[in-house]
């Protein structure tokens, strides 16, 4: 009998940069960088007219006395049907400005802590099998979700209808994709990408 021959399996070592992958933890400042993300989504376009914004009311309604009536100066009175709003709201710019720095270091931060809870995988995804378990797993757990990092946009293409998984790729991802996502999935190839886009040539 032919003796069998064994395939080893090569494990593909990927080395990290702990300036990446081995930071402290730090709670503050990733709810400051959330914050301004937060504030700078807001729309700030609702308003309401006030006393001077209403039409009409150049005239006063009455004359000052001798009517038995309470004094009024103008239609466009809060008091009025009709009338100007009081302390209404007004269109508002809720944008605010952050150090880029802070931003690198907030993602750094959190793929640390993701990294030592093992919720972070780096994946292959020209590998069609491993493409149909990333969908499977993900698809498997209603609650799961998993957030794909590549520049393939055929993958991109292959996952947009998968409930759960947002692809996106290294330079696009922010905080707030990092910290919504159960699991993360980095392809291999784009890991050195990633990585100095963070630490930006430092």
């Amino acid at each position: 009998m032919a003796e069998k021959v064994k395939k080893e399996k090569t494990v593909e070592e990927i080395k990290l940069n702990p300036k990446v992958w081995a930071v402290p933890y730090n709670s503050d400042l990733i709810a400051q960088v959330l914050s301004v993300y937060s504030s700078n989504e807001r729309k700030g376009t609702s308003s309401v007219k006030g006393k001077g914004d209403v039409s009409g009311g150049g005239k006063k309604p009455w004359k000052q006395k001798g009517t038995g009536r309470a004094r009024s100066g103008s239609i466009r009175s809060p008091l009025w049907v009709g009338g100007g709003v009081a302390f209404g709201p007004n269109i508002r710019n809720w944008k605010k400005s952050i150090n880029k720095g802070m931003v690198r270091k907030a993602m750094c931060v959190v793929l640390s802590e993701r990294n030592r809870n093992e919720a972070v995988k780096f994946v292959n995804t020209n590998s069609s099998k491993e493409l149909k378990d990333i969908r499977k797993n993900v698809m498997e757990d209603v609650n799961k979700k998993a957030l794909l990092i590549t520049n393939d946009e055929k993958v991109k293409l292959a996952l947009r209808n998968s409930k759960g998984i947002t692809v996106i790729t290294p330079m696009g991802v922010n905080v707030k994709h990092l910290v919504n996502s159960r699991e993360i999935l980095i392809e291999k190839e784009v890991v050195n990408i990633l990585e100095e886009r963070l630490l930006n040539g430092k």
